[in-house]
């Protein structure tokens, strides 16, 4: 009798251990990163989401998940084939997606240059698990006050109403709904040698013209602080400005480090509350921490 009770006992801890192993893995945070915007800030978010353990996957095209890994993780990396543990697994393939979106607790959304359709969101959405909780928009500064008319007007209008739609979705289906906010961008590298935020070195192999890529590797050396505001309070300069600046590293409030647009993703990812804050930079040789956020 002492015998079959201590073997019920036995079997009654590893169910327990079980049962609180999925509570856990339930809670754990999970997000897809996807987006029409920039392909450099969509695999560096995930880079960055998944460098604060949150199991991360980002959207790619089909064959390119190779390219996105040396991108994030440097050649030798790539090479392997194999996305190890902890880090960022880009995805292509419908079935894949469908997995990550099952486990999902939080959606990235990367359009820092486009307006996202709002039927691929409803769609990614509608194959959301119970666990997704949140959606992140990354989206520009000075949206909120878009007009349309010349010089990209018309494109802003249409980033406007979709960050209307995308809200009005999120909210209709009870999930959070945060607006991260950046200018002109610039920098994002190299995430190597002991420091894992930006992308590896190969990113700055495939800046082939010589002014934009010192201004990268400058930004990423001496702007790597951060000015951040509540909500939209700021208009991008005009396209006369910021062709003159183009080829400047001195910070402004207007520019954004992509180490630091994505991070502010990753910040508001991780935060309880849902928030919308504006994203630009000023001189700094780290970027903050997520205490710091």
């Amino acid at each position: 009798m002492l015998h079959l009770y201590n073997n019920v006992s036995k079997i009654n801890i590893l169910l327990l251990g079980s049962l609180l192993l999925s509570l856990i893995n339930a809670l754990a945070p999970s997000t897809v990163v996807y987006g029409p915007g920039s392909s450099e800030l969509v695999i560096l978010t995930a880079k960055i989401a998944a460098r604060e353990g949150v199991e991360t996957f980002c959207i790619t095209k089909a064959g390119s998940e190779k390219g996105c890994r040396k991108l994030m993780y440097g050649i030798d990396y790539s090479k392997a084939g194999i996305d190890e543990e902890g880090k960022a697994k880009p995805i292509s393939e419908p079935e894949d997606m469908g997995t990550s979106l099952e486990k999902a607790t939080c959606l990235i959304l990367i359009a820092d240059k486009e307006p996202i359709d709002e039927g691929t969101v409803n769609t990614l959405l509608s194959n959301g698990g119970p666990n997704l909780s949140k959606v992140v928009l990354m989206s520009k500064i000075g949206i909120t006050r878009a007009k349309g008319g010349f010089l990209g007007g018309g494109n802003d209008l249409k980033m406007l109403e979709s960050e209307k739609a995308l809200r009005s979705l999120a909210e209709s289906k009870n999930l959070q709904f945060s607006i991260v906010r950046a200018g002109i961008l610039k920098g994002g590298g190299p995430g190597e040698d002991g420091n894992d935020f930006g992308l590896s070195i190969s990113y700055y192999n495939n800046l082939f013209d010589i002014i934009e890529a010192q201004v990268t590797m400058s930004h990423d050396r001496f702007s790597l602080g951060i000015d951040c505001c509540k909500g939209d309070p700021l208009d991008l300069p005009n396209a006369f400005f910021v062709m003159n600046t183009k080829n400047s590293f001195e910070p402004t409030p207007t520019d954004t480090n992509r180490i630091s647009a994505a991070t502010g993703c990753v910040a508001a990812l991780l935060a309880d509350e849902e928030m919308e804050f504006s994203v630009g930079c000023k001189k700094g040789s780290t970027p903050p921490s997520m205490e710091e956020w």
